[in-house]
């Protein structure tokens, strides 16, 4: 396996094994990549177009669809997003979740019946782990402040041979978590866990998963490595945490926390939006504004950033710019900025005037802006943490708990 980049060609290793068919997976290779951009990826000799983006400390999945030892054409994907969306597509449809019967802490059955209905976040964990599955319960904090009706959240244990009712009904306690933890036998959890590529395990190394799994049934989403939570962590479970634990803690994991689940949960029962993935420094920019000065992101330094790129002729940034006054203004810890595209300023002030806002805009005239930031539809948010590197990015119109949530994630790092 090889892949594609400024530099060319680089070899990765050796893939062999077994393939299931989708939507079951198996990981083949697990590797460090050398961080950067890259544009294709080669099997044997097979070639496929595949944008991966590699961050230093992050774990970037790709899947690549084989059939009789030969790459599918099309069927590579990067991304946790992407990764879901390939699996659907090679399996001809969404994934079912397969029937299943376990018990919940205070051992009362929890089924497929008990979940039917409802939408859920499934984590992988278990009590004596130190690594990431304490983030995971910590997303999990994050994401009950923010949690839409019907949504169900569940962590489900890999090692049953320890994580009894009892134990788990401790472990909940102990922490101050109200939702569901899961076990049962171990050919039960094991069956479970299969459509997700998790095995059970203990310790500290098993595969960190979490899932969406819709209301129908259907399996929607997974998500892998470590969640980035920010500092947003209860003291009961910081002192879980080992020294490669904490490390993940500080690492901004990879790439993915609650704003980007709650934004798929409302992908699953609304209108699609994407969310798309974070990576490095915010580029640097100076713009006219709307009140006549100039502004440049070096004046800007110092705080978290909600930089909102919209204009006039865009509904939807007309219906969330109330929103971002609103929430953003109201914090105070974070500085809100509104880039207009392409607009004339008097345009983008009639347009501001129009919606109540009286903020002044920057004027990406150009839109050069907006292409350095990798904008195309409006509007889109990026959020920019203090010390000027993307958190992350929203792509269509803001729910008014997303953005809650990315604000909460920009105060607490």
């Amino acid at each position: 396996m090889q892949l594609h980049g400024s530099a060319g060609w680089t070899a990765l290793g050796q893939v062999s094994g077994d393939v299931p068919a989708a939507p079951d997976q198996r990981q083949l290779l697990a590797l460090p990549v050398v961080v950067g951009s890259y544009d294709g990826v080669r099997l044997g000799d097979d070639e496929a177009v595949l944008r991966v983006v590699v961050t230093a400390g992050q774990v970037e999945p790709v899947l690549l669809g084989i059939e009789s030892g030969r790459l599918i054409p099309g069927a590579a994907y990067a991304g946790n997003d992407q990764l879901n969306l390939g699996l659907g597509e090679l399996s001809g449809k969404f994934v079912p979740m397969p029937a299943f019967s376990l018990q919940d802490q205070l051992g009362h059955v929890f089924d497929s019946r008990a979940a039917a209905g409802k939408d859920l976040v499934i984590a992988a964990f278990h009590t004596t782990c130190h690594q990431t599955c304490p983030l995971y319960t910590a997303l999990f904090f994050q994401l009950q402040k923010h949690l839409p009706a019907g949504v169900m959240l569940v962590e489900v244990t890999t090692d049953p041979g320890v994580d009894k009712p009892a134990v788990l009904d401790e472990y909940g306690r102990r922490i101050g978590a109200s939702w569901t933890f899961a076990t049962g036998s171990p050919a039960a959890l094991a069956a479970f866990w299969k459509p997700f590529g998790v095995e059970l395990a203990s310790g500290d190394s098993h595969v960190s998963t979490l899932a969406l799994v819709d209301r129908h049934g259907y399996v929607r989403l997974v998500y892998r490595g470590v969640p980035d939570i920010g500092n947003d962590i209860p003291a009961s479970l910081v002192t879980t945490l080992g020294a490669q634990g904490l490390t993940e803690l500080a690492s901004h994991g990879d790439g993915w926390g609650a704003p980007s689940v709650l934004q798929s949960l409302l992908t699953i029962s609304g209108p699609e939006q994407v969310a798309s993935n974070p990576g490095g420094r915010a580029p640097s920019f100076s713009l006219q504004s709307t009140d006549g000065g100039k502004v440049s992101l070096s004046d800007l330094a110092g705080k978290p950033l909600v930089i909102n790129f919209w204009a006039s002729y865009c509904p939807p940034c007309r219906a969330e710019m109330p929103l971002l006054q609103r929430r953003v203004g109201a914090t105070g810890a974070v500085r809100l900025v509104l880039i207009d595209e392409g607009d004339s300023g008097a345009r983008a002030k009639d347009f501001l005037n129009s919606v109540g806002v009286q903020q002044a805009a920057l004027l990406d005239s150009d839109l050069s802006v907006g292409r350095a930031y990798g904008v195309l539809p409006l509007p889109t948010t990026v959020f920019v943490r203090a010390d000027g590197t993307i958190a992350g990015r929203q792509v269509g119109e803001l729910d008014d708990r997303v953005l809650a949530a990315w604000l909460s994630i920009l105060t607490t790092q």
